[in-house]
């Protein structure tokens, strides 16, 4: 159900200025030493994760590291209509000092 105006369910104040967030608290969980191990959960965690990609052949997984690490492939993105170009408005141009192209 939306908030109206005066709705009493409004936190006006926030959240307190100490608190963390969710992000912050799985950071700091996966700092601590695995229960019984000599190694933290976050290290438990890439393990696991690398183990799905490489031992178990996924796919997915490995296409997830990839992007991860290298970032996503530049994408073109063609702004033409019935290939001519794309004429934009005087005033667009004279603001951030472009020209149409003509050929």
């Amino acid at each position: 159900m939306p908030f109206v105006k005066g709705d009493p369910r409004i936190n006006r104040e926030g959240r307190p200025p100490a608190s963390k967030n969710f992000t912050t608290k799985v950071r700091e969980a996966l700092e601590k030493i695995a229960e019984g191990k000599d190694y933290t959960y976050e290290e438990a965690f890439i393990k696991s994760i690398l183990k799905k990609a490489i031992v178990d052949g996924d796919a997915t997984t490995q296409k997830l590291i990839w992007n991860y690490l290298d970032g996503m492939p530049m994408q073109k993105t063609d702004i033409t209509t019935d290939g001519k170009p794309l004429f934009l408005p005087s005033e667009i141009l004279n603001k951030h000092e472009l020209k149409n192209d003509s050929s």
